[in-house]
């Protein structure tokens, strides 16, 4: 390869493995890559880690492989890492592991070189310890007390614009179920509709807020405590914090008698391609998945090449998708259609 190019064999050699410490000139890199593809040459990636001690791996700590959102971040990460030259290993860290095969396994026995972590809790002991160590680590979805580096999305919009829509379809008694109070997204959340009510002047019922986890089992049980609160004096609407959840909330409903959305409309956060075809379908709030996974892949690869991380928000605005789960509240007329978002249209 070298005396094709008409280069020294150090020069193919740096090109090759991508060295920019002593790098060859733009026209011969370009001569070389170009004779390396015509001969078939694939990079040997084992050899390459020996040399540098990297395994070229990131990896992905999802809470739950069944929940189709996590497959939107994925593709979000993956996007950067492909890019990049980067493999990602994607481990779900369910609450019934051995806490010898949890995720920071793949840290202590130098598996990944670094990782991404979907799972961490506001306290969160193994998320400090890896990265009080200096493992490149960034939370995904999460903020935990002690690690800098995360990306999250604007949450407690996504709870406005679920609020607001509401409010123009004529409710004013609105539930919540909220997500976990350990974990900071459940909690943005929460936070973001207690501010959204105050702002449209909607009283908050204390006994309409029902915290759970993001599981379909998770609404099931949300939703069947909320029935044992308030017995007959229901709310006309509810926010659910998760897709899964909502599905599982839905589920009581209809199975108590109060159908979707006759009785009781319904907004769940995050838009999914499954929201269209679920019984009602779903009335959803659009959160940029795909566009979180790719910030939080580029600050892990950022990190990794030596620069420091932070606590990043993405800033695109969640918007409201409308379907069949939400409706003006049955005792009300019908706003005049200059209000509502045409199905499967977000809002602007």
């Amino acid at each position: 390869m070298a005396l094709a190019a008409g280069v020294d064999p150090s020069t193919v050699s740096r090109v090759l493995r991508g060295d920019d410490r002593k790098p060859a000139k733009a026209a011969t890199r370009e001569r070389v890559l170009k004779i390396a593809h015509e001969m078939g040459y694939t990079p040997n990636s084992v050899a390459r880690s020996l040399r540098t001690r990297r395994t070229e791996t990131i990896g992905l700590v999802i809470p739950d492989a069944a929940n189709p959102g996590f497959a939107e971040i994925f593709r979000g990460v993956q996007s950067v890492t492909d890019a990049a030259g980067w493999h990602v290993i994607v481990v779900e860290d369910r609450f019934d592991h051995r806490e010898e095969l949890g995720w920071d396994r793949l840290v202590r026995e130098g598996r990944v070189d670094g990782i991404l972590v979907l799972t961490a809790k506001i306290r969160d002991p193994i998320a400090r310890r890896v990265s009080d160590s200096g493992f490149p680590i960034v939370l995904v979805n999460r903020r935990s007390n002690g690690v800098p580096g995360s990306v999250v999305m604007n949450d407690p919009k996504g709870s406005e614009v679920a609020v607001s829509h509401f409010v123009s379809l004529g409710h004013r008694r609105i539930a919540h179920v909220a997500g976990p109070s350990d974990v900071d997204t459940g909690r943005r959340r929460l936070s973001g509709f207690r501010d959204a009510m105050k702002k449209y002047g909607v009283p908050v019922r204390e006994d309409w807020i029902v915290e759970t986890n993001y599981t379909e089992a998770g609404g099931t049980a949300a939703g069947r405590a909320l029935l044992a609160k308030v017995g007959h004096d229901m709310p006309t609407a509810i926010y659910c914090a998760s897709f899964l959840s909502g599905i599982g909330l839905i589920k009581v409903l209809n199975d108590a008698g109060y159908h979707v959305p006759v009785e009781v409309s319904v907004i769940v956060s995050d838009e999914l391609a499954l929201a269209a075809h679920t019984a009602p379908p779903l009335t959803t709030i659009r959160m940029h998945l795909s566009r979180m996974g790719e910030v939080a892949a580029r600050m892990l690869l950022d990190r990794l090449a030596g620069k420091p991380v932070a606590a990043a928000v993405i800033q695109e605005v969640p918007e409201l998708v409308v379907r069949g789960s939400t409706a003006p509240p049955r005792e009300l007329p019908a706003p005049r259609a200059s209000v509502l978002v045409r199905a499967d249209q977000p809002s602007k």
